[in-house]
């Protein structure tokens, strides 16, 4: 028996030695955040965001500290180059909080930043290769998003297994429809699948294993499923971009067009049996809707199994069949088909009458109702459901002020007083735009020429290496063009799970081309020069002194707003408990951490009025206004302090103020 166990304990240490340390760092990383930040309501929360910015700082601080990040010189040219776009605009959103029309909201969008620099900089850190880089961080996000896909779509078709799934249905008319959860946000739902299809099919498509290719071909329906259960028409254009230029800029082709269909067929399958289960599509949670849902689920677990197996096949004939010689072309060649079929397109197009049909679906567009109709019929209209509105004042309203913008996070101050129609928009529905009217143009330069870099790196190894290493780089292009497109039309830049993706892959794309060695250099003694040992160690010395510097600085601007928003979420739990003198306490220490916020302002005078304090309540409320004079609920709240101070003439004028700063809200109609 002792040798039994010695033996298995010789074992169980061998195959530790052999796990690769970066390896499982990078798999840490990437899945990890994955799945948390998913099944966090996509991080959306300023406190999730902040607290996962903070462990990653904390991390790259101790690497600077103890050497365990890598030099300067084993970063290459276009990582280095990324960071310095990237860091340009953590800094430059910093800057905007001194100018900001609410530096709260704004310090809060820097911790978001922040936490996405992060990401690029720990991943970075623990690529050693690029190769294997791309390889196991396709993988890992891939796996998480699929994990994330299956769970999504039992809440949907076993109502009731997840309570908090129903959480925003509660608040959210219309929201029950649309499958959200757990990012409870269908849009952004809709689009982390559109990110993954084009790494699941490289998956299926690159794995070593025919088994690995099989688990990520069955994943492909239900990453469709849960696409389509969101009704998100964004979705759906994501989708596209993403395979169009996965297939695009991927090597043999012919069976990953075979995989494409095997998994669209699949597919097809699954939304056509949710579209004739109106329980299931409706997210009804009654007896129909669990029947129709455990029926739907066995067809799941077949249609994926299918899947599986046929892409099992396409594997192996991928792998003992060499391709046919009819479909090889040149590129010379393929140039040339590629040029006439974009020019027999364009000539149909015309004869068709594209051109007056694009001019009816951008009218349509710019109508802020949206579609109307069934869930299905949604992917026949095109309305922008007020996204042109959002645009249009976002830009018109700094149009003054095209430099430097409003200040980051501050689009619902811009929105509120102009809007056209009423709807409580905190985001412009375009990180461009958005951008550019919250921080000018130079924090749209530095954005824009952050995400050309990553998308140039990643066409360029697509273009550069071969077969397995080309398919993934070529997937990571797809992901990227799919978030492109998803910036383009909605806030996904603001559901952090999402960017996440977008800077593990991009820091996969930017790693070293090749493994990370130790190497001498002989250099020819000359006694006017520093030795080349010297030069290097101060090198890293200053990298890691400029890391440490901005880890530090980015933990004080991520921890700040995390306090503050905890002790005024304490504060309102204390008040709800009944216990005003906890409130009261947890107020006033949000209020010291963060002096110039307005929400740590208005609880203290909510506490105070509830404590029947009103000259301390009305100071409170005032303070929250000059902290930030353009949102509107404070002003109401002064209004209603005053009246309840007997200063009828000022609470009148203090009402008029809150009506002129959201004059469509609900709460004015009948005022």
């Amino acid at each position: 028996m002792e040798s039994v166990a010695t033996e298995s304990t010789l074992l169980w240490r061998g195959s530790l030695r052999r796990v690769n340390a970066h390896v499982a760092a990078t798999w840490t990383l990437a899945l990890g955040l994955v799945l948390y930040l998913g099944f966090a309501g996509g991080g959306y929360d300023i406190i999730v965001s902040s607290q996962v910015g903070i462990l990653l700082w904390w991390a790259i601080l101790v690497g600077a500290a103890w050497g365990l990040l890598p030099a300067g010189r084993a970063i290459s040219r276009a990582a280095l180059a990324a960071i310095t776009c990237f860091g340009a605009f953590a800094a430059w959103s910093a800057l905007a909080t001194t100018w900001s029309l609410s530096s709260e909201l704004s310090l809060q969008e820097f911790s978001r930043v922040a936490s996405y620099l992060a990401v690029l900089l720990l991943g970075l850190a623990i690529h050693r290769d690029r190769e294997r880089a791309l390889r196991h961080t396709v993988n890992a996000v891939a796996v998480g998003i699929s994990v994330i896909a299956i769970f999504a779509v039992i809440s949907r078709l076993v109502p009731g297994s997840f309570p908090a799934s129903h959480v925003t249905a509660a608040f959210l008319p219309g929201a029950q429809q649309r499958l959200g959860w757990p990012l409870n946000y269908w849009n952004g739902l809709a689009a982390l699948m559109a990110v993954a299809l084009p790494l699941v099919l490289a998956v299926a498509t690159s794995a070593r294993t025919v088994a690995g290719q099989a688990l990520g071909a069955a994943a492909i329906p239900v990453l469709a499923l849960c696409g389509y259960l969101t009704f998100s028409r964004g979705g759906l254009a994501e989708g596209v971009a993403g395979l169009i230029v996965f297939l695009a800029l991927a090597p043999q082709r012919l069976p990953k067009l075979a995989t494409a269909i095997a998994g669209a067929a699949g597919s097809s399958i699954l939304i056509l049996g949710a579209i004739h289960r109106s329980a299931v599509e409706n997210g009804s949670l009654g007896h129909t809707a669990s029947v129709q849902g455990h029926q739907l689920l066995v067809t799941v677990f077949l249609v994926s199994l299918g899947t599986g197996l046929v892409q099992a096949g396409i594997g192996l004939a991928a792998r003992h069949a060499g391709q046919p010689g009819f479909v090889r072309v040149s590129r010379r060649s393929a140039r040339g088909l590629l040029a006439a079929s974009f020019v027999a397109l364009v000539v149909v197009a015309i004869a068709a009458g594209a051109p007056s049909h694009l001019v009816h679906a951008w009218n349509d567009f710019k109508t802020n109702g949206g579609p109307t109709g069934s869930n299905a019929s949604r992917f026949g209209s095109v309305s922008g459901q007020g996204r042109y509105s959002y645009w249009k004042v976002a830009l018109e309203a700094t149009a003054s002020r095209r430099w430097a913008g409003s200040g980051p996070g501050t689009f619902q101050l811009l929105w509120d007083p102009r809007a056209t129609f009423y709807s409580p928009a905190i985001n412009a529905h375009s990180l461009y735009i958005e951008t550019l009217a919250t921080v000018g143009v130079i924090g749209l330069a530095l954005l824009v020429g952050f995400l050309v870099l990553i998308v140039v790196a990643a066409v360029r190894t697509a273009l550069a290496t071969e077969s397995e290493d080309r398919t993934r780089a070529a997937a990571a292009a797809g992901a990227f063009f799919a978030f492109l497109v998803a910036a383009a039309i909605d806030w996904v830049w603001e559901l952090p799970v999402l960017p996440a993706v977008l800077m593990l892959l991009a820091s996969a794309v930017l790693a070293p081309a090749v493994p990370r060695v130790s190497v001498r250099r002989t250099v020819a003694a000359d006694p006017s020069s520093p030795p080349a040992a010297a030069v290097s160690g101060l090198r890293s010395i200053l990298v890691r002194v400029a890391v440490g510097a901005a880890a530090i600085a980015c933990l004080i601007g991520s921890a700040v707003p995390l306090a503050a928003a905890s002790d005024v979420r304490k504060s309102q739990a204390a008040v709800t408990a009944g216990d005003t003198t906890l409130a009261l306490t947890d107020a006033q220490s949000a209020q010291r951490v963060e002096p110039d916020a307005a929400s740590p302002d208005v609880q203290l005078a909510l506490v105070y009025e509830l404590r029947g304090d009103l000259p301390l309540a009305l100071a409170d409320a005032q303070r929250a206004i000059n902290n930030e004079p353009l949102e509107w609920s404070s002003w109401l709240i002064l209004s209603r302090l005053e009246a309840e101070a007997g200063n009828a003439k000022a609470s009148a004028a203090d009402y008029s103020r809150a009506r002129s700063l959201d004059p469509r809200s609900a709460v004015f109609q009948n005022g």
